[in-house]
């Protein structure tokens, strides 16, 4: 299989450039195909000799498709390259170099191996906004990034924040250190199946090989390890089902179909919030895109924040693994879905009766990304054959990375059930102070809602029942992961203002709940 190593980047960014710097100092006597969809000012130079290069213009890139797999075929069965450099033209998506990698001819003998985005710091936030959706599915697409005339720390931090609004955690180099992107570019890309596998494999020789030296069997480590497998294994296929339905409908429901369902009225719209939630996104990797996207097509916000407060908390995922975690208690179920719905119109009515100061949307740019880094206007959805694609691809991304908050709650929880032997703080001001720590360990853990009953259940021997309904209520509302969604679209004056009325809202409920319900 050859490998495919593609440079992306909008117009004048240095994609060229950038091209003959590595492949001048690359690796030596290793014969190259290089494919040019777009040509600047810049000639190709091959220092080393070693390649054959092939040039497409964009009409024939719209209108010959096939023409340029065979001539890209012809060239491979001709030349026998062991690597193949492709730039990319810069209007147009991603996924349709794929669409052409993926015919029959050229998938069985060449794969994308790493993609990188070069952006110049001077103006990708000015063209962001205006380019069509292709700069932005290039950027979300790539594996790192290098910037172009980032030499000054503040340049640096700026254009790192905007490509990493874009694609979440993306390494970002200076177009200068040659020598580092070209190491990230051989370096194999980890696979988060194999890392988890790999993992949980170690994990289970160490616990193998150290049980019968320390005579673990009979300590606390064997009671805290069998919980967290107890907890984590009930809590799986909640997550599993979750991400399979939120991945769904995020990728097969088209958002104006949701736009749609929202009334402009402020009443009307809000009922309309707390119904869909019952049926829509089943976590925040799909209702905060869509929160944005209903703000920008002018809903109000207070309907559009209570539909995003709402529906992680009660959809109907949510509701059957609080059903399951709680051993079939209606009475749990019913009460997280009240004071969900309760916590989340009160928050609109406030932002109704208090509006915000100021744009609420941040920057110029349409897009949202999601948890996962999937970018809601991948051209790769197009298609049935994509759409399916990107649905697998959205799952996996979602269930790895929620999987690690769900890891760490659930042997969070275990830790804390098995090593607190004292009674839980109750009455007065303990029911204050313990429902504060529960939500706080609910923001902080970031968990997905749609198995959070089941860590929540590890904690309700040793908090009072008020307190973990501020942990179930809250956390899917806001946590450490919803903030950092929001801040790749609002201001940071809106997302700090949303957080502390969320925060207040949920506790005040959850102290009533826990002073008048419970008792």
């Amino acid at each position: 299989m050859i490998p495919v190593y593609v440079i992306t980047g909008f117009l004048d960014a240095g994609k060229t450039t950038l091209l003959n710097q590595l492949l001048g100092g690359g690796k030596p006597n290793v014969q190259r195909l290089v494919l040019q969809f777009e040509s600047g000012e810049e000639p190709l130079r091959c220092q080393d000799g070693g390649c054959e290069t092939l040039s497409f213009p964009k009409k024939m890139l719209e209108r010959e498709p096939r023409q340029i797999t065979e001539d890209i075929y012809g060239c491979l069965l001709k030349n026998k390259p062991q690597e193949i450099w492709i730039e990319w033209n810069c209007v147009a998506p991603l996924s349709q170099l794929r669409e052409l990698l993926s015919r029959r001819s050229l998938y069985r003998c060449c794969r994308v191996t790493k993609v990188i985005h070069i952006a110049d710091a001077e103006t990708l936030e000015g063209i962001l906004g205006k380019t069509g959706g292709a700069l932005p599915d290039q950027i979300a697409d790539c594996d790192f990034a290098a910037a172009r005339n980032a030499s000054s720390d503040g340049a640096y931090r700026r254009i790192k924040r905007v490509l990493r609004a874009l694609n979440p955690g993306i390494p970002v180099y200076r177009a200068e250190q040659t020598e580092e992107i070209r190491g990230r570019l051989y370096r194999k890309k980890p696979r988060p199946a194999a890392v988890f596998c790999a993992a949980l494999a170690a994990l289970t020789a160490v616990y193998l090989c150290t049980a019968p030296l320390f005579k673990l069997p009979q300590t606390l480590v064997n009671t805290v390890i069998n919980v967290f497998l107890g907890t984590l294994l009930q809590a799986v296929p909640f997550l599993i089902i979750g991400v399979l339905i939120s991945s769904a409908i995020q990728v097969f429901v088209p958002r104006e179909a949701i736009e749609r369902l929202f009334p402009k009225k402020l009443g009307l719209g809000m009922l309309a919030a707390v119904l869909g939630g019952f049926c829509l996104p089943v976590c925040d990797c799909a209702s905060i895109p869509v929160f944005r996207s209903l703000v920008k097509k002018g809903v109000p916000l207070p309907a559009a924040i209570t539909f995003m407060t709402a529906a992680p908390v009660i959809n109907p995922v949510v509701m059957l693994s609080t059903y399951y975690a709680f051993n079939g208690s209606v009475k749990i179920v019913a009460a997280r879905v009240g004071m969900g719905i309760f916590a989340s119109v009160l928050t609109g009515l406030w932002f109704a009766l208090r509006p915000s100061r100021g744009a609420v949307l941040a920057g110029g740019f349409d897009g949202a990304m999601c948890a996962c880094g999937c970018y809601e206007a991948d051209a790769d959805g197009s298609t049935w054959r994509g759409k399916t694609a990107l649905f697998l691809r959205h799952s996996q991304a979602e269930f790895f990375n929620v999987g690690k908050y769900l890891t760490v709650g659930a042997f969070a929880a275990a830790l804390f059930q098995s090593v607190m032997t004292t009674a839980p703080l109750r009455g007065g001001t303990a029911i204050a102070a313990s429902l504060l720590v529960m939500m706080a360990a609910a923001f902080v853990l970031s968990l997905c809602s749609s198995s959070d009953a089941v860590i929540a259940r590890g904690f309700a021997s040793r908090f009072p029942l008020g307190a973990v309904m501020g942990f179930l209520v809250f956390g899917p509302m806001m946590d450490v992961k919803n903030v950092i969604m929001l801040s790749g679209g609002f201001s940071k004056r809106f997302v700090g203002r949303l957080l502390c009325v969320v925060f207040t809202v949920c506790f005040l409920t959850a102290l009533v709940f826990a002073r008048y319900v419970t008792n």
